[in-house]
């Protein structure tokens, strides 16, 4: 390599180098992070049965409280429902138990129809969301907008164990 070419070589390297530095460092908490995300899921138990026309009915509240060591963020949420309902025929709304806090500005809930995104189904958190250890969770309350029929509804909370490095079961 003659030293026109080391030069040249020199100046692409001093201009790539502030580029190269900036992605590293966005993708280094990536590689060494101090938590591991360990898959979790809250199901509801068992199917509930909403009747007609009931509004404000809380889904059993032990399948949604959050009682091991580690916090959990919550990812999504996936909603189902019996056969002969659509997601526009319930509202829910969410009270998060750790900061006392409701997700929603309406105290009816939000139409479930609105929540989905529109590929997975599934209501997507923009960024996750962190349930206390020992003792965090949600209240979900639900409304059926069927006067006539019950509704049978399901619930799923996705999400992850935030565990820490040295706390790994071996």
């Amino acid at each position: 390599m003659d030293a026109q070419q080391g030069s040249a070589l020199g100046a692409m390297l001093t201009q790539v180098g502030p580029f190269l530095t900036d992605l590293y460092l966005k993708v280094a908490p990536l590689l060494d992070q101090p938590v591991i995300r360990f898959p979790y899921n809250f199901p509801l138990s068992q199917s509930q049965v909403i009747p007609p026309g009931q509004s404000n009915v809380v889904l059993f509240q032990p399948d949604f409280n959050y009682n091991l060591e580690w916090p959990f963020e919550i990812e999504k949420i996936g909603f189902s429902q019996d056969p002969a309902h659509t997601t526009r025929d319930w509202r829910v709304s969410f009270m998060d138990q750790t900061f006392n806090q409701p997700w929603q500005k309406s105290n009816t809930g939000i139409l479930v129809a609105t929540l989905l995104d529109t590929n997975t189904d599934k209501y997507v958190l923009k960024w996750p969301w962190p349930i206390r250890p020992k003792g965090g969770g949600l209240q979900i309350v639900v409304t059926n907008l069927d006067t006539v029929n019950p509704i049978t509804i399901d619930l799923n909370i996705e999400g992850s164990q935030l565990v820490p490095r040295g706390q790994m079961p071996r």
